[in-house]
This record gives structure tokens, C-alpha cells and sequence, in this order.
């Protein structure tokens, strides 16, 4: 009983974007810790691998690999694609991956970079697995906001920031997406039963301020914390 109180995620699923480093690696090396198998994403096969022989060292239990720059449509629909080939199950969704530019960049399909990332990603890979962790409820979607949000302003006559650019009114924007996605999410979600039980919950969050390389790629202050090191993802 003491064993499995201090395991409560084993046989469950965990599949986690962005866990190669920062707050992603630590959220796996934590719930593999509780029990859970791990599958983590990364953009690099190497830097990702590496992630997965630390967790596993950390944590035990074995962790599956996906690689795929969720920049890209086609490669979050060839991840989804991978995912529901190799995982029968899908108990817990992590939408961690999430980036801050200060100039603008532009992703291979035409989209602002940021938005691209933290928004469009988390957003097309949940519907794409949506069956799965239905299938296997009661689960949970978790989705990595910043309280940034509270800043942000959805721009839809400029979503691509063609107009204006702001490394913080894009990344601000991109969060406060996240948490209009993860209620419209709420609003949607099939329930069963007489009692209108939810199968899947889904849940926005703020990490809290964390001392990681996240913007170093293209560094400015972060408009949360005015660190260009800060993990808001």
C-alpha cells in the first residue's frame, strides 16, 4: 500500500513536449519518479536522448523518444503520427514546449515563430490525440501558459505580426492563447455517464519564475520577469 501511495502515476502514460531541458526535463524527471512511463519530445535526437538516460537514471522506468521541431505543422502531425503508433495509451498530455524570439522569425509553413510554437503546436497536437487520451480516461491535458498573459491581446489582424513586431507582445499573445485554448478545451471535452463525468481535464499553468537557458537563442528581457533567461514557457 506505502509503494503504491508513493507511486500514484504508475501505469500511466506521460507524454512531454519540450522536455530535452528547462522545466520539460524536470516535469518528466519528476512524474517518472511517481511512477509514470515517460515519452518525451525534443528537437535534437542527441540532446533528447541524453534527457531520456538522465531521467531514467533520475527516476528509473524506461522513456521513449520522439524527435520533431513542433515549429513545423507537418512535424507535430508526423509526432502525433509516432505517438499513437508507439504509445497504446496516452494517460497525461504535457504541452511544455514553447520558446521566446525577440526578433521575428518565420516557421517553414509562413507563421510567426512564436505563435507558431507556443500556440498553433500545443493546439494541433492535442486534437490530433485527442481520441487516444479520450480512450484512455480519465485523463488530463496540461498545457504551460505564463502569467505573461495578463499582458497579452489576441491581434487577429495581425497575428503574424507583419504590422508590428514585439518579442513581448508576441510571446504575451501566445500565452494568452494557451488559456483561451485550454477553456474552449474545457467547454468541448466529452463527458459520459448520468453524473456528466469529465473523461479528459485540462489545465493551464504558470511554472513560476526558473533560472534555465529558455530565449537564449534570440535573448531580450522577458516581459514577465525582465530576465532573458527565465523559463516562462
Amino acid at each position: 500500500m506505502r509503494q503504491e501511495m508513493n507511486r500514484p502515476m504508475a501505469a500511466k502514460t506521460v507524454l512531454v513536449t519540450g522536455a530535452s531541458s528547462g522545466i520539460g526535463k524536470a516535469t518528466a524527471v519528476g512524474l517518472a519518479a511517481l511512477g509514470a512511463h515517460l515519452a518525451i519530445t525534443g528537437r535534437d535526437r542527441d540532446r533528447t536522448e541524453q534527457a531520456a538516460r538522465e531521467i531514467q537514471t533520475a527516476a528509473g522506468g524506461h522513456v521513449d523518444v520522439f524527435v520533431a521541431d513542433l515549429s513545423s505543422q507537418s512535424e507535430v502531425r508526423r509526432l502525433a503520427e509516432e505517438a499513437l503508433q508507439r504509445l497504446p495509451r496516452i494517460d497525461v498530455l504535457v504541452n511544455n514546449v514553447g520558446g521566446y524570439w525577440d526578433t521575428r522569425h518565420l516557421t517553414a509553413d509562413g507563421l510567426e515563430h512564436t505563435f507558431a510554437v507556443n500556440h498553433l503546436a500545443p493546439f494541433l497536437l492535442t486534437q490530433l490525440l485527442l481520441d487516444r487520451l479520450t480512450r484512455s480516461s480519465p485523463a488530463r491535458v496540461v498545457t504551460v501558459s505564463s502569467n505573461a498573459q495578463a499582458l497579452g491581446r489576441i491581434d487577429f489582424d495581425d497575428l503574424n505580426g507583419e504590422r508590428h513586431y514585439s518579442g513581448a507582445k508576441a510571446y504575451n499573445q501566445s500565452k494568452l492563447a494557451n488559456v483561451l485554448f485550454t477553456y474552449e478545451l474545457v467547454r468541448r471535452l466529452p463527458t459520459t455517464g448520468p453524473s456528466e463525468k469529465t473523461m479528459i481535464t485540462a489545465n493551464a499553468v504558470h511554472p513560476g519564475v526558473v533560472s534555465t537557458s529558455f530565449g537564449a537563442g534570440d535573448p531580450a528581457p522577458c516581459s514577465a520577469c525582465s530576465s532573458p533567461f527565465c523559463d516562462h514557457s
